[in-house]
């Protein structure tokens, strides 16, 4: 961003992973962060993301609730114009988005108000979407429902994964960001458009049940489901009776496949393995089999002595 001065006091709001890469953008852009608001105590990260706050020379504060009125006080002491928020795991409160003079920007990984919930980057994916993106919008006392500032459309690869998703909408998000602080310098105001009414596609976050394979629907949507939650969750199955994460699968038209029931391995070759599904196969590539191994087909078939007839299930049986 050059020489370019930013004046306007910033508090940010934000949780990891999505924190880490908001903070230090606008942190190298020149942004007048003066004060940060972490995950609570008793999050796993809390530690470590204030130690990366420390690292970077910022204030970091410190509380108990979001809702705590001494909360609200602080940050009032710190003559803040704007807030930003990036990933938060709390529902911030009235009070809290009304003590902030000028309101808080939300940064959201989807094309608002499509996908509006906590896992838009598995869901696009689940979907079948080709297109998704960031909306940056004011945030309001309902989840995502704010007035939008601005947005930016990206593509949907055919082979995205939660992880490569998840960092592409972090990078335009970030830069989004400043581009929208820069105008708030200059003018001193955002532009705002209200989100229609009306009913739209939502993003809940990934229930446990739903990341259990089901060999009872097509093997394309299985192997968007294991594509959606690589790599921060897996998508689970069972053979022999020992869970198994798959991590990466293709699909396979096989065909003369009809006397085999859904889920029974139905052809292997040297290094791959056909699992009947309700439309298709769907073959493992990188896969980890209970304690015993992370690898592919080859572990599968030559240590697990996989066969032709034997059953991938839901369960334990």
């Amino acid at each position: 961003m050059g020489d370019f001065e930013f004046t306007k006091r910033v508090l940010f709001i934000g949780v990891p992973d999505m924190a880490f890469v908001g903070i230090d953008t606008l942190t190298y852009a020149g942004v007048n962060i003066v004060g940060v608001i972490g995950p609570k105590k008793t999050h796993n990260m809390y530690q470590t993301f204030k130690n990366f706050v420390k690292s970077r020379s910022l204030n970091f504060i410190e509380y108990d609730s979001i809702k705590d009125d001494s909360l609200i006080e602080t940050i009032k002491l710190l003559n803040i114009d704007i807030a930003v928020v990036n990933s938060f795991n709390d529902k911030i409160p009235k009070k809290f988005i009304d003590a902030i003079p000028n309101g808080i920007i939300n940064v959201h990984p989807s094309l608002l108000p499509y996908y509006r919930g906590g896992n838009p980057y598995s869901r696009v994916i689940m979907n079948g979407e080709n297109k998704t993106g960031v909306t940056l919008h004011f945030m309001s006392e309902e989840f995502d429902t704010g007035d939008i500032i601005a947005q930016e459309v990206c593509e949907v690869d055919p082979k995205e994964t939660m992880g490569t998703i998840f960092n592409k909408t972090n990078a335009i998000g970030a830069s989004m960001l400043v581009k929208v602080l820069m105008y708030f310098e200059k003018h001193g105001n955002l532009p705002r458009t209200k989100q229609p009414d009306g009913e739209f596609i939502t993003a809940p976050n990934v229930k446990d049940e739903e990341m259990v394979i089901n060999y009872n629907v097509p093997a394309e949507q299985t192997e968007r489901l294991i594509r959606a939650l690589n790599p921060y969750f897996s998508a689970m199955t069972f053979f022999k009776n020992t869970p198994i994460k798959i991590y990466k699968a293709s699909v396979d038209k096989v065909k003369g496949i009809e006397k085999f029931s859904n889920g029974e391995i139905c052809k292997i070759e040297q290094d791959k393995i056909y699992i009947k599904t309700a439309d298709g196969c769907l073959i493992p590539q990188i896969m980890q089999y209970g304690g015993y191994f992370t690898g592919d087909c080859t572990d599968l078939i030559h240590f697990i002595k996989a066969k032709v007839g034997e059953k991938f299930t839901n369960g334990y049986t």
